[in-house]
C-alpha cells in the first residue's frame, strides 16, 4: 500500500502534465490551420466588447489560473511524497518472551496445591504470546512433563491431565507423574530445583527472561544430591529467577519457620521471590503477583522507530490530480 501512495502522485502528475500538452498543442494546431484558411471576421472588435463574451473571457481565465494552480499544488504534493514524509519516535517496548518452569513437589502433602497452579496456568496460556512453558515434577526423583514450549494449545492440554490426575489422587486413573518416587527418600527440593534449573535448553547465554516457579512444602525426608542452597546458586550463575510458593509456612512450627527462612533466603537471593500460601491467600493472586513483577523487570532495547505517514499528502495529490483533469477537459471544451 506504501508504494502505491509512494508513486501514484508521481505518475498522475506525468499523466496531467501529457494530457495539457496535447490540449495547448491541439489548441494551436486549431488555430493554424483557421490562420492558413484565412478566414475574414467583419467588425470583430464589435464581439469582443460584447458583455457575454467578455464573461466566457473572464471565465476561461479563470479557468486557466486554476488548473495552473491545481498543477503546482500537484507538484509539490509528489515533491513531499518523494522526501517521505514520516513521523521519529523512540520507543522502549516492554518484553514479554519470558521462559517458565514450574517446578513441582508431588509429594503427597502437595497434590491440592499443585492442581490450583496447574489450573492457573492453563488459564494464563490463553492469553500468551511468544512465552516458553515447562513442566517439571519432583519427589524424590525428578522427571520433566514437557520441555519449554509455545504451542498453547498442548500446554493447555498437558496442564488439563495433570489438574484431573492431582485431583484424584488414589482413585483409579491415570497417575501422571509417575517416576518421580524413583529415588530415596521425599521431596528431595534441593534436586528437584537443580533439575528445573537445567531444563532451559541453554548455558545461560539467552537474552530470554527466565524464571522457576517452585511449589513446595519444603518438608526433605532423605539425602538430596544437591541441597537448596546449591540449587540457589545453580540458579544464580544461570540467571534464572526461582519463586517459591509454601503452603507450610506456620509461624509457630519453629521447624516450620526455619526451613521457610531458608526457603526464603535461597529464592530471594536469585532475585526471586517468597510466597506463604495460607487461607486469605489464593495460588491464582500469586501467580498474578508474579507475573506482574516478571513483566515490570524487563523492557525490549530502546530503539528510533521512523514511521512513513503519506496517507494524507496521498489524498490530497489524488484530489489535485483529479481536478486538474477536469479543470483541462473544461479548457478542451
Amino acid at each position: 500500500m506504501g508504494l502505491i501512495f509512494w508513486w501514484m502522485p508521481p505518475v498522475l502528475l506525468v499523466v496531467v502534465a501529457v494530457a495539457a500538452v496535447l490540449v495547448v498543442r491541439r489548441r494551436r494546431g486549431d488555430r493554424d490551420r483557421l490562420r492558413r484558411l484565412g478566414t475574414p471576421v467583419a467588425h470583430g472588435e464589435r464581439l469582443t466588447r460584447l458583455p457575454v463574451y467578455r464573461r466566457l473571457v473572464a471565465r476561461y481565465r479563470l479557468v486557466l489560473i486554476a488548473t495552473l494552480v491545481a498543477l503546482v499544488g500537484l507538484g509539490g504534493v509528489a515533491a513531499l511524497l518523494a522526501s517521505r514524509v514520516s513521523s521519529v519516535d523512540v520507543v522502549e517496548p516492554p518484553s514479554f518472551k519470558r521462559d517458565i518452569v514450574l517446578c513441582l513437589d508431588v509429594s503427597g502433602s502437595m497434590t491440592e496445591v499443585d492442581s490450583q497452579i496447574v489450573e492457573t496456568f492453563g488459564r494464563l496460556a490463553e492469553g500468551l504470546d511468544g512465552e516458553r512453558i515447562g513442566l517439571s515434577l519432583f519427589d524424590s526423583s525428578s522427571v520433566t512433563a514437557f520441555p519449554l514450549t509455545d504451542d498453547y494449545d498442548f500446554v493447555r492440554t498437558q496442564l488439563e491431565l495433570y489438574r484431573q490426575s492431582f485431583d484424584t489422587v488414589g482413585e483409579e486413573g491415570t497417575r501422571y507423574w509417575s517416576g518421580t518416587d524413583l529415588g530415596e527418600g521425599a521431596s528431595l527440593i534441593g534436586d528437584g530445583l537443580a533439575s528445573c534449573v537445567l531444563g532451559f535448553d541453554d548455558d545461560g547465554e539467552s537474552t530470554r527472561p527466565r524464571s522457576v516457579i517452585l511449589a513446595t512444602d519444603n518438608y526433605v525426608n532423605g539425602e538430596a544430591l544437591v541441597t537448596l542452597p546449591e540449587a540457589g546458586e545453580l540458579a544464580t550463575d544461570r540467571d534464572v529467577r526461582v519463586y517459591a510458593l509454601n503452603p507450610a509456612d506456620y509461624s509457630t512450627d519453629a521447624v516450620a519457620d526455619e526451613v521457610a527462612t531458608e526457603l526464603k533466603t535461597t529464592v530471594e537471593a536469585t532475585d526471586g521471590a517468597y510466597y506463604a500460601l495460607d487461607d486469605d491467600t489464593s495460588v491464582a493472586s500469586i501467580v498474578e503477583q508474579i507475573d506482574a513483577r516478571e513483566a515490570g523487570l524487563f523492557t525490549g532495547a530502546r530503539r528510533l522507530v521512523v514511521t512513513d505517514d503519506p496517507v494524507g499528502l496521498a489524498i490530497a495529490g489524488l484530489v489535485a490530480a483529479l481536478a486538474a483533469l477536469v479543470l483541462l477537459w473544461r479548457v478542451r471544451l
